[in-house]
């Protein structure tokens, strides 16, 4: 696999740089890292990083490896399920109104 940069940003996430294969024709991985990262910024291998990317807003740095919080994922599949439940609760109301589903529709997209 190839080699990326990798590096916590300023909203405490993780950053990925993909060098491109034009560039790297030219110049190394480390030219990039050099010139366009962050101090704090570290070469790994793409195969190091998490597999499954659903949760991708999640990853953090944790001594040089990137994984998943298991914070941040949990108050993101919370919002998740709120976000359904307060759907499902406009659509149990406007049907007990007696609205059929293309007036729903219609309402609400």
């Amino acid at each position: 696999m190839a080699q990326i940069i990798v590096y916590e940003n300023e909203n405490g996430g993780v950053s990925i740089t993909y060098p491109t294969p034009e560039f790297l024709q030219t110049h190394t991985i480390q030219d990039v890292l050099d010139k366009d990262c962050p101090s704090h910024a570290i070469i790994i291998d793409e195969s190091e990083l998490p597999s499954d990317r659903t949760f991708f807003n999640t990853w953090v740095l944790n001594n040089g490896v990137v994984i998943e919080d298991p914070v941040k994922k949990q108050a993101i599949v919370d919002a998740q399920a709120a976000v359904v439940a307060t759907r499902q609760s406009m659509l149990d109301k406007l049907d007990a109104l007696g609205l059929t589903p293309d007036e729903i529709t219609h309402l609400i997209g």
